[in-house]
């Protein structure tokens, strides 16, 4: 079921609301370079990658929507430095080199039990490409000429057994490129309308404390036709939320978020039932947030 319901956001939020369209339309834009796998078939590697590049944060002349300059999105933990031949865990992170034509850098994927994860950080030129690829059958994961030269990617494994990540270059391209892998984490959290959200309320909500997580505020409408969030406070373009049906999974990747800093409405489209707020970052760092989740009309 895809996301669900309308937004309409305050005029400070308008502005930031705009810069996260344009980025959705550019991940729309680049989901359609590539056939899409056959979900008939049962070897065909069904996986959805999305790409989102950080925007500069605006300069806001209000005071009470905008994020406080104390609630910054944080910068990842450091993580181990993988060379070439390697194993990329979670955390993990790179930093290398193209020093030749037709050079080929491959790293070992071992994430545990995770499915899917962040390719966060990335850095490089438009030549510069990378994919995933199962050691099953050699088949790629994902979409094809996938470029390193910036944003975020999600990759979603469905096949057993260990697979790689590949990287090279076109047209004899050399130089650094680096990048940083972060397992999706996410947790679901009761929540009512009318509950005010931050660190603590409920227990262990208010914070993506570790790159990768994820934050799912579940809540029945309870009659109501629509919802509104207030005060919200988060990096504003780097921490989002998104209205979703209660019975849709594939939370990792963004469909219609918007950022989390200010007061917007959302209509309950589907109806009377239960909806889940999403909270993610579309960079996968970490930062505190909060918001009130209050009954629309």
């Amino acid at each position: 079921m895809s996301t669900i319901g309308t937004m309409t956001n305050s005029p400070t939020v308008s502005r930031l609301a705009k810069t996260a369209v344009a980025l959705t339309v550019i991940g729309l834009a680049l989901m359609g370079c590539g056939a899409l796998p056959d979900s008939s078939g049962a070897d065909a590697p069904e996986v959805v990658s999305t790409a989102t590049q950080e925007a500069a944060p605006e300069e806001s002349t209000t005071e009470d929507t905008e994020p406080a300059a104390d609630e910054p999105t944080e910068e990842a933990a450091a993580g181990t430095a993988v060379q070439p031949g390697g194993t990329l865990v979670d955390g993990s992170t790179v930093s290398g080199e193209l020093t030749r034509a037709g050079q080929k850098d491959v790293y070992v994927i071992d994430l545990g039990e995770a499915r899917e994860f962040y390719v966060a950080d990335m850095q490089g030129t438009t030549n510069m490409q990378f994919q995933a690829f199962s050691d099953v059958d050699d088949e790629a994961v994902g979409l094809p000429n996938l470029s390193l030269s910036f944003g975020t990617w999600v990759f979603k494994l469905t096949k057993s057994g260990t697979h790689r990540l590949e990287i090279w270059a076109t047209d004899n391209t050399i130089g650094p490129y680096g990048f940083r892998i972060a397992t999706v984490k996410p947790r679901t959290f009761p929540v009512t309308i009318g509950m005010k959200i931050g660190e603590g309320s409920p227990a262990g909500a208010g914070r993506l404390d570790v790159s990768g997580r994820i934050d799912r505020f579940e809540f029945d409408s309870d009659g109501a036709t629509a919802i509104k969030v207030v005060g919200g406070k988060g990096a504003c373009t780097a921490i989002e939320l998104e209205l979703v049906d209660a019975a849709y999974t594939d939370i990792a990747n963004a469909r219609q978020p918007v950022p989390l800093c200010g007061d917007f409405d959302v209509a309950l489209s589907n109806g009377d039932g239960k909806y889940a707020i999403i909270v993610r970052s579309n960079t996968a760092k970490t930062g505190p947030y909060e918001f009130q989740l209050v009954r629309g009309g």
